[in-house]
């Protein structure tokens, strides 16, 4: 876990991150270790409305930066009156064989949206969390110092990057 490291991130967002690095145990996977950001955030939007944003193929594209060449999405999603998630975990189309052979490490992104109070009003509005995960792979089992922080950069920026998306994207810039 990295302790007390501080990180700018763009006065819009009102946000707190939270960054966290963790060692991968998981056997059937490369060795490495694995940088995690997350945030919650409030909008003024009932939770259906959040999430059928982020379901939206066209809108989600453009929420969450995956623009890239041959990228397919392995997503997973649901929704009740207690609130919705959508994971999903992007990943190159000419490794998907390798995937299904086991061969490649998928790390799932995801994005969890709630009420806020539970009278199920509109006017309470939602919560929305948003958590990116990324892979650095070692030989050693150990990771410099320069390796976590570019690592924290990184998915830092890929998380206030997409929050301050969605935000515009919903109409919410503070």
């Amino acid at each position: 876990m990295i302790e007390k490291l501080d990180f700018s991130t763009s006065s819009k967002l009102n946000n707190t991150y939270r960054v966290s690095i963790r060692e991968n145990e998981e056997t059937t996977q490369s060795k490495g270790f694995i940088a995690t950001a997350a945030t919650s955030l409030w909008f003024p939007l009932a939770f259906k409305t959040v999430f059928n944003f982020l379901k939206d193929d066209k809108s989600r594209y453009q929420s969450c930066m995956l623009k890239e060449n041959n990228m397919l999405l392995l997503e997973e999603s649901s929704i009740d009156e207690m609130g919705a998630f959508l994971m999903y975990a992007p990943i190159d189309l000419p490794i998907v064989t390798s995937i299904a052979n086991g061969g490649i490490i998928i790390s799932p992104d995801g994005r969890l949206a709630s009420e806020r109070g539970n009278n199920g009003s509109a006017k309470d509005g939602s919560i929305l969390t948003v958590a990116f995960q990324q892979l650095i792979c070692t030989n050693n089992n150990s990771i410099s110092q320069e390796q976590r922080m570019e690592a924290v950069t990184s998915v830092l920026n890929l998380l206030s990057s997409t929050v301050l998306q969605i935000k515009a994207a919903l109409g919410c810039l503070d």
